[in-house]
């Protein structure tokens, strides 16, 4: 028995990197079962967004398997604010009970979240991923630039034979006739 029931982790997961596997292979090592919800699961084939939830999905079963529970959740349009944090916590319910921790990268966002009563009945287990300097932005750069060898630094091994068909998806959402090339500076 570990130290928590039911972990619970929010993600875009718009390309799954070493850091997101970092706070998930924490909460595996703390909690019995763990839900990981792909946030924005309704967008996709943007610059912000430009794999769908099932691509999402797929990367984190491949590396994964049967370890985590891994659940849409569609954006509510509402911000950081402590509705957004109901909502999160409205869909775990659903899916698999109440949490008993929420387990997430140190960004101050996630503070604004959860009102005061829900940080009383929840821990919130921060993790530093301070080691693991990278983010999905920098890694989509990296893609588009076909830049395989720093792509591949910070991807899981079990990804390199998808990098082509993730890169052909990355294009789509980012080179259209209506889309000049576009340099990604946004962090997530």
């Amino acid at each position: 028995m570990k130290q928590y029931k039911k972990g619970l982790i929010l993600g875009r997961f718009q390309m799954l990197h070493k850091g997101h596997e970092y706070i998930i292979d924490k909460a595996l090592e703390l909690c019995d079962s763990v839900l990981v919800l792909i946030g924005s699961s309704d967008k996709s084939n943007t610059i912000d967004n430009p794999f769908d939830y099932e691509l999402r999905k797929f990367m984190l079963e491949e590396v994964y398997k049967d370890k985590i529970k891994i659940a849409p959740l569609p954006d509510l349009g509402v911000g950081n604010v402590p509705a957004w944090g109901d909502y999160v916590l409205e869909n775990a319910l659903k899916l698999d009970g109440y949490p008993d921790c929420i387990i997430f990268g140190i960004e101050a966002k996630c503070d604004t979240w959860f009102n005061d009563k829900v940080k009383e009945k929840i821990n919130f287990i921060k993790v530093d991923r301070q080691d693991i300097k990278i983010n999905a932005s920098t890694l989509r750069q990296y893609m588009y630039d076909n830049e395989y060898d720093k792509w591949k630094e910070f991807v899981n091994p079990v990804l390199y034979k998808y990098y082509s068909m993730l890169r052909i998806n990355l294009m789509k959402a980012y080179i259209s006739p209506s889309k000049p090339k576009i340099t990604i500076i946004d962090d997530d």
